[in-house]
């Protein structure tokens, strides 16, 4: 039996119950899908909190994927939406960094090397900052715009950073949203919307669901998300 439950930090995590499994086990993939085992008499509640008990591991084993792969230093020119990074080298032992209007600002010691990992950590630090900015001012309003062209209907919606997953609708129908989807471009972002705004409908991937989503897409679903999983929640 398989069911897919929201987890406020990681997203969507698949659940399945099984005859052969002893015990419960947590399976993270490389892409960041999380998968827990259950065995037969094991209650999904039970399983929710063991995912609970183990979350910190789970964050862990995501992060030791992606620092497997080489990270590109983010330097100027390099911007967001509506952000633009700006390096200073300054006299100071210290790295300071500011968002003014729509300048991401890192002061950093003059000696320092800004592809170096020290500097690099603060690049990050405020572009996830600035990349949270955006994804408020307009993801809420963006998920209106499209809850009134499909005719769907959510309750509230959250902006946050998650791990593994680009958004997630919960049992009550709050949808929560990626600070990440902010990287990607405006076509994604509406197909990731538009799928959330269908688990309003069926809370499942079944045919029905994907049927739903494609026909709201013009027939784009399965391409939409095969060019979605090229990208990750992540800075590069």
């Amino acid at each position: 039996m398989k069911k897919v439950l929201c987890h406020a930090r990681l997203g969507e995590v698949v659940f399945y119950r099984t005859r052969q499994a002893h015990r419960i086990s947590i399976a993270v993939r490389p892409s960041g899908h999380v998968r827990v085992t259950l065995p037969a008499g094991c209650s999904f509640r039970q399983g929710f909190a063991f995912l609970n008990e183990k979350e910190e591991w789970v964050v862990g084993a995501i992060e030791r994927f992606r620092s497997s792969h080489s990270f590109v230093p983010l330097l100027p020119p390099y911007s967001t939406r509506r952000h633009v990074l700006t390096l200073v080298p300054k006299r100071t032992d210290r790295i300071v960094t500011r968002i003014y209007g729509n300048r991401m600002v890192v002061y950093y010691p003059e000696g320092d090397d800004p592809a170096g990992e020290v500097v690099q950590t603060a690049i990050r630090r405020v572009v996830l900052r600035a990349l949270r900015i955006e994804a408020t001012e307009m993801l809420p309003g963006r998920v209106r715009e499209l809850a009134l062209t499909t005719g769907l209907q959510c309750r509230n919606v959250t902006v946050r950073t998650m791990v593994s997953r680009w958004g997630s609708c919960s049992s009550k129908d709050d949808i929560s949203l990626n600070v990440y989807l902010m990287l990607l471009p405006q076509h994604l972002v509406d197909y990731v919307i538009v799928h959330e705004l269908c688990h309003t409908c069926y809370k499942n991937h079944s045919a029905d669901f994907h049927a739903l989503v494609d026909r709201l897409l013009g027939g784009r679903e399965a391409s939409l998300r095969t060019e979605l999983r090229r990208y990750r929640p992540m800075l590069s």
